[in-house]
């Protein structure tokens, strides 16, 4: 991955304990990172896990009649993790500390899903 895509959500993120992943509709990363307890890049695992995750939220909203989704965001006691539909299918992925106010998750991840849109039509 080219390093403006891997660095794309850095300015979203800032210090805090935070990561962002672009992943397309399949599951493949197509920018940011997600670096393990180990240094090493796990996007493509996490990919892999994630695939098809925006068509069964979509699935599931519909299916119990609540509209689109905008996020869904599950807090565990070791991290926050939150998802947004990005455009064509794609998914933002936000991973936190636990210790990261949930607020801040949340702004963190809309200003993610804006810079991942502008970029996705940038490379159309």
């Amino acid at each position: 991955m080219p390093d403006p895509a891997r660095t794309l959500f850095a300015s979203a993120i800032g210090d805090a304990e935070q990561t962002a992943l672009l992943l397309d509709g399949a599951g493949k990363p197509l920018a940011g990172s997600y670096i393990d307890s180990e240094g090493r890049d796990i996007s493509p695992e996490i990919g892999a896990a994630l695939s098809g995750v925006s068509t069964e939220v979509s699935r599931s909203m519909r299916l119990l009649s609540l509209g689109a989704w905008t996020a869904v965001v599950v807090e565990t006691d070791e991290a926050i993790i939150a998802l947004a539909p990005a455009v064509d299918n794609a998914v933002v992925l936000l991973a936190s500390s636990a210790s990261v106010p949930l607020g801040l998750v949340r702004r963190v991840l809309m200003r993610s899903v804006g810079l991942a849109t502008t970029w996705m039509r940038t490379r159309e």
